[in-house]
């Protein structure tokens, strides 16, 4: 399954192999039935939250029928541990898991070794496996653009001094325990606590 979060929405992408599950969503269309062009029209996703399903046979094409308006970008990043720590920083008054842009020719796991070095000032992180795969929507520059975000679990063995990269808008980087992951849940994003709930075993 892929979700794609929406304000405080969620669109989840689910293949027709699989088990549909019976309750818990506003509405559940069918890509095979139904034009998927005009499914956002629907709904004010800044008035109200909504879970949608959509069950699809070939998902590239269901997507881009939903998200025809948007532009695309991808994007890479994860969650960095280190002596029974993990690294979180705070961006724009919220809580985030370093992350960010993929250079041109550069893989996602190449990005987001680079983006948490950036972002947080430390060296030599090292993928330890892949988390999967959020989406979530934005404007930029007034644009409708849809990111396509890799996270990964990664070990460090270094400094644990931490330099928030302030240019881009970082205000503090922290290493936290698992058991205080609840201050990161009380003040994110939908699509970070998706992520906290891929790692929670890690």
């Amino acid at each position: 399954m892929y979700k794609v979060f929406i304000d405080n929405s969620v669109i989840d992408f689910l293949d027709s192999d699989q088990k549909t599950p019976s309750k818990g969503y506003d509405l559940v269309v069918n890509s095979s039935e139904n034009d998927l062009s005009t499914l956002l029209d629907q709904f004010d996703f800044s008035l109200s939250r909504v879970c949608l399903l959509v069950i699809y046979d070939d998902f590239e094409l269901a997507f881009n029928q939903v998200f025809h308006a948007y532009e695309f970008m991808d994007a890479a990043g994860g969650i960095v541990k280190c002596n029974r720590r993990y690294l979180f920083i705070e961006r724009h008054g919220m809580w985030d898991i370093p992350k960010g842009k993929l250079d041109s020719n550069e893989q996602p796991w190449e990005a987001a070794v680079r983006e948490v070095e950036e972002e947080c000032g430390i060296k030599g992180p090292v993928i330890d496996h892949f988390l999967g795969i959020t989406f979530h929507t934005y404007s930029y520059m007034g644009r409708l653009t849809i990111k396509k975000n890799w996270w990964y679990a990664l070990n460090y063995s270094g400094s644990m001094d931490v330099q928030p990269q302030e240019e881009e808008s970082i205000t503090q980087a922290i290493w936290i325990e698992k058991d205080e992951w609840e201050l990161i849940r009380s003040n994110t994003y939908d699509s970070i606590l998706e992520v906290l709930r891929i790692a929670e075993d890690w």
